[in-house]
C-alpha cells in the first residue's frame, strides 16, 4: 500500500525559521499503528530527503521535540 506525506505547515515553518530559508516545504506521514513508517519529506531548493521518525532522537510525547530531531538528523 502506498504512503502519501501531507504537506505540514508547522514544520515547514520550523524549518523555515532554523534554516532561514523561505524555499524550503516538509511533508510528514504519521501511521498512528506503526511510527517507524511515519516519515518526513523535506523538499529544498535543490534536493529532496527522507527522514524516517525511528532516525530522529525525540521525546515521543512531544511533538516540538520531534522537529527540533528532524533539524538536528538533517543539519547537524
Amino acid at each position: 500500500m502506498p504512503k502519501f506525506a501531507q504537506a505540514s505547515e508547522e514544520a515547514t515553518a520550523f524549518l523555515r525559521q532554523q534554516t532561514g530559508s523561505t524555499q524550503l516545504e516538509c511533508y510528514t506521514y504519521i501511521d498512528p499503528m506503526y511510527t517507524d513508517e511515519s516519515f518526513f519529506i523535506v523538499k529544498t531548493s535543490n534536493k529532496v530527503i527522507h527522514v524516517s521518525f525511528a532516525e530522529i532522537t525525540h521525546d515521543k510525547s512531544s511533538y516540538s521535540s520531534l522537529l527540533q530531531g528532524l533539524y538536528k538528523a538533517i543539519y547537524e
